[in-house]
């Protein structure tokens, strides 16, 4: 009889589980490649919600630098100085910004000029006035010029001009907008870094190079590169003002300088030919609802304390009610719309932290989703539902902590189709399991109805599930029969334990068939010997002669065993209490009662190769059978002797 170990059942569950992970982490992986950039914008909208949303875990919030003050002009302004800005009121904004050692001032109001005598009337007076307050060049504005004004005298105000660079939204994604700043710009004038790293440069008291030292910078990086790459009718502008080629372009990307940090930059679709195709990704862990921001009226006032801005950089412009709809921006971190303080703020925090965010190498993300898949469903296939899906969490859980980590660190990671699939999987792993155990289950069906009619095995099973299984039972008539091996401890002693286990198995097998073969029932295996019931539980109203058909036949078929032991068998009718017995865990069909004592001193009598049966089961046997009569024997627990016979012969044997 073959025997089957917990081991060996589940040998194939790890190789089930593991080929789920991975069909279904394939599945996922062939969802995000062919989801393009609709996958990837639906995985960092995910993302932002976990990592930057107001009201969400704000996994990714970074702490502020400090260095960054905003000045707005609003409604508080408005009624506090009657007027709007004026080159007065600038006047005495930037005199009070340099009296208090504002490191670097950045004035993102555009100022914008339409002909010659536009120029010379407002915005001329306005370049002096920078001029003549920020002679070391750290204040510029935001100032965009018509080509008619003359290239000389906009080249001495080379040092007062900056643009933010945001108002163009160049980036062709509108969720780009306040994403993606742009790293330059070129105003057909001169080549110029945007705001924030215009102004992080200063404030970091790093060398700006002038514009040679800035091409540079852009080129060591593979920027002039990208950017003709990208807009090749850009070649005749990106070249010094002198008009000789500032350099020969880089095709190796790198690192961007800014400040005392290199970041990464990104390419981008822009629509704008002048504005680079390449930008760094705002960090929005920074919160601009923290910066600090001061009033522009206050400030003109001199209402204020100098120490808030001190060795600190100044962004101004306007507040967000004061600024036309398309100067604002949707921003992740809340609903609320952002003007460009807030954007650019953010990204001089961002430039100054030097952590800027970027896509992982290829092939992180699919190693990610394929490892975690396949340890989820293998985890989930190991262990039972509960304690499943409670490593299915911690997984989930692992897995948030790496990417929140790798977040911090700059790197995106997929936050929308790994988690699903890790979950996927882990609700396959549970499947497989639950269908194992199912699987196992028949399996031990299987097993018992070796032992005992398919009906009981059915009824044991169902009790179990249902957790209604009824301890006791009836009191039948049965016929018990017994049979033993005859020495077997000695045959055992001299060989090997396996063999020992192999030879008891064949002998076993004999008796077994032989009981199936009159349709008894296996009660038990003890040790070396058998328990077999007749007229119980289906009714048999031959039990009698069915138990000495079998005894017969077991003792013909081990006259020629090769082991060369031999069986003694004991056979009696009489009432027993018959059912199911133990616990929902542990159930037996057995019989209880003297009957089963008296089977088994029967047993004991018989010697080798002998049937002993009882008075009883002698009166019920047919002609077919021919017994010689035993002397009496007394049994334990019964006054009187028992008649016993021994079955020597059986007319229907041989076709039978």
């Amino acid at each position: 009889m073959k025997s089957i170990s917990k081991s060996n059942r589940r040998w194939w569950r790890p190789l089930v589980s593991i080929g789920c992970g991975l069909l279904c982490s394939m599945f996922f992986l062939a969802a995000m490649i062919w989801g393009g950039q609709t996958a990837f914008e639906f995985s960092r909208m995910v993302s932002d919600a976990v990592m930057l949303r107001e009201g969400g875990p704000r996994l990714g919030a970074r702490e502020l630098s400090g260095d960054v003050v905003l000045v707005s002009y609003g409604e508080s302004s408005a009624t506090r100085l009657g007027k709007k800005p004026d080159l007065e009121t600038d006047r005495k904004l930037y005199q009070t910004l340099m009296d208090a050692d504002a490191k670097v001032v950045a004035d993102l109001r555009n100022l914008v000029c339409t002909d010659p005598a536009d120029f010379e009337a407002n915005v001329r007076p306005t370049l002096d006035l920078i001029q003549e307050v920020a002679p070391d060049g750290n204040l510029a504005r935001d100032v965009f010029l018509t080509l008619d004004v003359d290239y000389e005298v906009v080249g001495s105000y080379h040092d007062c001009i900056v643009h933010h660079g945001m108002s163009f939204k160049s980036p062709t994604m509108a969720n780009r907008h306040s994403r993606i700043f742009p790293i330059a710009m070129h105003d057909y004038f001169a080549l110029r870094e945007t705001t924030p790293f215009w102004a992080v440069q200063r404030l970091t008291g790093q060398p700006n190079g002038g514009e040679a030292g800035f091409y540079q910078r852009l080129d060591q990086a593979g920027l002039v590169q990208h950017w003709l790459d990208v807009f090749p009718e850009m070649g005749d502008l990106l070249q010094l003002s002198g008009g000789e080629e500032a350099i020969t372009p880089n095709p190796t990307s790198a690192d961007y300088q800014v400040g005392d940090q290199e970041v990464s930059w990104i390419s981008f679709g822009s629509e704008f030919p002048t504005v680079s195709p390449a930008g760094v990704w705002v960090d929005y862990g920074f919160n601009p609802g923290e910066l600090t921001r001061l009033e522009y009226g206050d400030l003109v006032e001199g209402d204020f304390d100098p120490e808030l801005v001190r060795g600190k950089a100044v962004l101004i412009d306007l507040e967000l009610s004061f600024v036309p709809a398309s100067d604002r921006y949707d921003i992740p971190i809340r609903d609320r719309q952002a003007d460009a303080l807030d954007v650019t703020g953010v990204a001089m925090e961002t430039l100054l932290n030097g952590v800027t965010m970027h896509l992982t190498a290829w092939y992180v993300t699919p190693s990610l989703l394929i490892g975690f898949s396949v340890l989820g469903c293998v985890i989930a296939a190991r262990f039972r539902a509960r304690w499943a899906l409670l490593w299915v969490a911690l997984l989930l859980l692992g897995y948030l902590v790496i990417s929140t980590v790798a977040f911090r660190d700059g790197w995106f990671l997929d936050m929308a189709f790994t988690p699903v699939s890790i979950l996927v999987a882990g609700v396959l792993g549970v499947g497989i399991r639950y269908f194992e155990e199912i699987r196992w289950r028949q399996r031990i069906t299987d097993l018992f109805g070796r032992y005992v009619p398919r009906a009981v095995v059915n009824q044991l099973v169902q009790q179990s599930e249902l957790q209604s299984i009824v301890v006791g039972g009836v009191t039948r008539e049965v016929t018990v029969m017994f049979a033993d091996i005859r020495g077997f401890t000695q045959f055992s002693e001299r060989l090997q334990p396996e063999d020992v286990l192999e030879k008891l198995n064949e002998l076993l097998e004999v008796m077994v068939r032989c009981t199936f073969e009159e349709e008894g029932t296996v009660d038990k295996f003890i040790g070396d010997a058998i328990l077999v019931l007749f007229n119980a539980p289906l009714d048999q109203a031959d039990h009698a002669e069915r138990a000495s058909r079998v005894a017969w036949r077991i003792q013909e078929a081990l006259r020629s065993h090769e082991s060369g032991l031999s069986i003694g068998i004991g056979i009696h009718t009489g009432q027993a209490v018959v059912g199911n017995v133990g616990t929902p865990q542990r159930m037996e069909y057995t019989a209880i009662g003297n009957t089963v004592n008296v089977a088994s001193r029967l047993c004991d009598r018989a010697a080798a190769g002998e049937i002993v049966v009882s008075g009883e089961v002698a009166r019920q046997l047919s002609g077919s059978f021919e017994l010689e009569a035993n002397e009496p024997m007394q049994v334990k627990g019964i006054a009187e002797s028992l008649a016993t016979s021994r079955l020597v012969g059986f007319e229907n044997a041989a076709s039978a």
